[in-house]
C-alpha cells in the first residue's frame, strides 16, 4: 500500500471514530434528559396528588396522626372567674313547719320552703308565719291537682314548679363540679338553691337520723364555710356548714315524680347518697 492510500486510510478511520464517538454522546445525553422521561416523572407526581374515591389523600391516608391526639390546636383559654372573699347576702328566712307542725306534709315541704324564701328575696318581702303557711299548703295543692301528689322533686322539677306557680323566669339548675361553682353565682350576687342527701350535712337540729333528702338555700360564705338559711330547722337563718361537709352532701333527687313511693326513708336515703348527681338551682335577682 502506498504512503497515500495509508494516511488516508488513517485519516478515515480517525473520521469514523469520532462519528461513533459523537452518536455515543448523543445517544447517552437524549437517554438521560429525554422528554419523555420528564413527562413520565410529571405523569407519576400528578397522579401521588389525585385524590382517591374516597376524598382522602394518599399522604394522609398513611400519615400517622396519634402524635397530635392530645394536643388539640384549638383549645379554649379557661375563663378566669372572679370570686369574692366573702358574701352575705340580705335573705329572708322561712321554717317548712312555721307552727312547728312536722307532719308528713311539713316534712317534704324543704323544696316550697326554698322557693317561698327565693321569692321573698326576689320580691324584698319578709314573709310571716302566716304567709309561710298559706304559700306552703298553696304549693302542696297545686302539686296535687297537677302533678298527682305530693312528692320530693328533683332540681329540674323545682325549676319548673317555679315557673309555673311562681312565674319565676330567672332561675334555672346547673352541674356543680366544686365549691367555688356555688362561691361564683354568690359572687355575682345571685343566690342558690342546693339539693342534698339531708342526713350527709350532720345537722343535729334535725330529726335524727336526719332527713333522706333536702333543699337549702345558700345565701353566703366566708373563709371556711358556706352559709345557709336551712329550712329544715327553726334554728336555720344564717346557718354554717364547711366546705366539705357541705359539697360532700350535695346530691340532686334521683328519681321521677312519685317514681320512690315503695321505698323506705333509709332506702331512699342510700339512693340519693349513690346516684343523686351533684346540682344546684341558681336564682338570678
Amino acid at each position: 500500500m502506498t504512503p497515500n492510500k495509508q494516511k488516508n486510510r488513517r485519516i478515515f478511520q480517525k473520521i469514523v471514530i469520532g462519528i461513533v464517538a459523537l452518536t455515543l454522546v448523543f445517544v447517552f445525553d437524549f437517554w438521560l434528559f429525554s422528554p419523555k422521561e420528564f413527562s413520565s416523572k410529571n405523569e407519576v407526581a400528578g397522579q401521588s396528588q389525585k385524590l382517591p374515591e374516597t376524598g382522602e389523600s394518599e399522604k394522609t391516608k398513611d400519615y400517622d396522626l396519634s402524635q397530635f391526639a392530645n394536643n388539640p390546636v384549638d383549645e379554649e383559654e379557661p375563663v378566669l372567674r372572679e370570686i369574692k372573699a366573702e358574701v352575705d347576702l340580705s335573705v329572708p328566712f322561712i321554717v317548712q313547719a312555721p307552727f312547728a307542725e312536722w307532719d308528713d306534709l311539713h316534712n317534704e315541704a324543704c323544696e316550697e320552703a326554698a322557693l317561698i324564701i327565693a321569692n321573698a328575696w326576689l320580691n324584698d318581702k319578709e314573709p310571716t308565719k302566716e304567709q309561710a303557711e298559706e304559700q306552703i299548703l298553696g304549693l302542696v295543692e297545686w302539686q296535687e291537682k297537677n302533678w298527682g301528689g305530693h312528692y320530693d322533686l328533683n332540681v329540674s322539677d323545682t325549676v319548673r314548679l317555679a315557673n309555673q306557680y311562681f312565674n319565676l323566669e330567672r332561675i334555672y339548675f346547673t352541674e356543680v363540679k366544686d365549691i367555688e361553682d356555688v362561691k361564683y353565682e354568690l359572687s355575682k350576687g345571685n343566690i342558690v338553691i342546693v339539693p342534698t342527701a339531708g342526713r350527709l350535712l350532720k345537722n343535729l337540729h334535725y330529726r335524727q337520723p336526719g332527713p333522706a333528702y333536702h333543699m337549702v338555700v345558700v345565701k353566703g360564705y366566708d373563709k371556711k364555710e358556706i352559709i345557709t338559711n336551712d329550712p329544715g330547722t327553726r334554728l336555720g337563718a344564717d346557718f354554717k356548714y364547711s366546705y366539705d361537709t357541705f359539697f360532700q352532701a350535695i346530691h340532686d333527687w334521683p328519681f321521677s315524680l312519685g317514681e320512690s313511693t315503695s321505698l323506705s326513708n333509709d332506702e331512699k336515703a342510700e339512693e340519693v347518697k349513690l346516684k343523686g348527681e351533684k346540682m344546684m338551682i341558681v336564682v338570678e335577682k
